[in-house]
């Protein structure tokens, strides 16, 4: 099926604000994504120590031939620590300084990454995840995960540093992930963490996550949390409606919106909502 893209632009006014937002949506096989054409308030969580960059390979679609490649960052501070995806920072901020009628007019420059943000607390042993569910934020809080990690024999050098192997099985899937005692934080990529360093890799068993360490470097910058009017859930819930989401992203949005489509092919040939529905592999089965 040719590739499909939908557009619409929105006005969102905040109360006792100047001037109107303006929010652009699109739909694209992948999904719907929305970006805010000015940049909003975030509160200041705590500040880096130092940022880790995963390339990440993700089996996102079971159906497609390659998997969804996305470069991540996680922020290390003192207290917290901030893991987010670096393509869909710089997207956003290409899209706050272009003109709408040059956004519309370059839609296949903007690439952008996954849009969950993950914030551990070790001060409260908790983590709070974010995620744009087609217009909607969501934010939900959980313990720290407990992960029960097996060290295991294995050695192997990753960005020079010596790297131990360990594995555990969490939430559905078993993961095998290299750490590095020389860097002493207990933290990792995604929800990762628990272990005696820093995790530098970690994959699952069947292929569909693959995260590895592209680059230490010592920053000092504030770790930013943005402030929305976010649609507190709960993980139950919000991989409830990920799974709606991901599969029918136009049923999901004209279901839980007033917002309404048509979609049609590139020669103008009208697409059925039915014929969008695709595959999805979640990170978390449980």
């Amino acid at each position: 099926m040719k590739k499909t893209i939908f557009l619409l632009f929105s006005l969102l006014t905040a109360s006792g604000a100047v001037l109107a937002q303006q929010t652009i949506v699109t739909y694209t096989p992948d999904g719907v994504k929305t970006y805010d054409t000015t940049e909003l308030p975030g509160e200041v969580l705590d500040t880096t120590r130092f940022v880790v960059s995963y390339r990440m390979h993700y089996q996102q679609r079971p159906e497609n031939e390659h998997p969804m490649e996305d470069l991540l960052l996680l922020e290390v501070g003192s207290r917290r620590t901030k893991f987010y995806s670096y393509k869909t920072w710089q997207t956003d901020s290409l899209v706050r300084v272009m003109p709408p009628e040059q956004i519309m007019a370059n839609l296949g420059s903007f690439h952008s990454g996954v849009r969950d943000e993950l914030f551990r607390d070790q001060t409260t042993g908790r983590l709070t995840h974010t995620d744009q569910i087609g217009m909607d934020h969501l934010l939900y809080s959980e313990p720290l995960p407990a992960i029960d990690w097996e060290l295991t024999e294995g050695e192997r050098s990753i960005l020079g540093y010596a790297c131990r192997r360990a594995r555990c099985t969490f939430r559905g899937r078993s993961y095998e992930a290299w750490y590095a005692p020389e860097i002493a934080v207990s933290a990792g990529p995604w929800k990762f963490g628990g272990l005696p360093g820093l995790i530098l890799a970690i994959r699952d068993d069947s292929g569909v996550l693959d995260l590895e360490a592209s680059g230490v470097e010592q920053r000092i910058e504030p770790i930013r949390m943005t402030e929305r009017n976010y649609m507190k859930t709960n993980r139950r819930k919000y991989l409830e409606l990920k799974q709606r989401a991901m599969t029918d992203p136009v049923g999901y949005l004209t279901g839980n919106s007033n917002v309404r489509m048509t979609i049609k092919s590139e020669d103008g040939t009208p697409i059925a909502p039915g014929e969008l529905v695709r595959g999805y592999n979640p990170i978390e089965l449980e």
